[in-house]
């Protein structure tokens, strides 16, 4: 997660309606989202890193209605459990759920649904929530050049 030690005046002020909200992503497996390696099909089903894709997707879409101005949110944590494969073609439902909301990051349960109804994968997906002015600062850092 990002280092916090030098910002002692972050406080998350999240509407309270955001505990329990929901964002949901609803796609249909296509083969460019198979598991693929250097540039070679590895089994042809959704593959994990997709299925990281749509999380992030969907528990962006869960928290991002509720920022207050001039807040916004970068990814801290994922973490996905593949329980069955799907294939291409089918319908899938990645839903991320807000269960928890702390002083510095809200936390998602992520599920993935095919239209069978087969459990997917389950995980949970953290956001650290910070004032626009602070993400901007990390990133202009993040391009500063090396030091010699």
């Amino acid at each position: 997660m990002l280092d916090r030690t030098n910002n002692h005046h972050f406080n998350i002020t999240m509407n309270p309606a955001v505990e329990h909200s929901r964002g949901t992503v609803s796609i249909t497996v296509t083969p460019d989202m198979t598991a693929q390696l250097d540039g070679r099909e590895i089994h042809p089903v959704y593959s994990t890193f997709w299925l990281g894709y749509h999380a992030e997707v969907a528990a962006r879409r869960a928290i991002e209605p509720y920022f207050d101005e001039g807040e916004n949110a970068v990814g801290g944590a994922l973490s996905i459990t593949h329980h069955a494969m799907c294939a291409v073609g089918r319908k899938v439902d990645i839903t991320a759920t807000v269960v928890r909301v702390g002083t510095k990051s809200i936390v998602c349960d992520v599920r993935a649904v095919d239209e069978r109804g087969t459990l997917l994968a389950t995980g949970s997906q953290t956001q650290i929530v910070l004032p626009q002015r602070e993400i901007d600062a990390l990133i202009a850092t993040a391009y500063k050049p090396a030091a010699d």
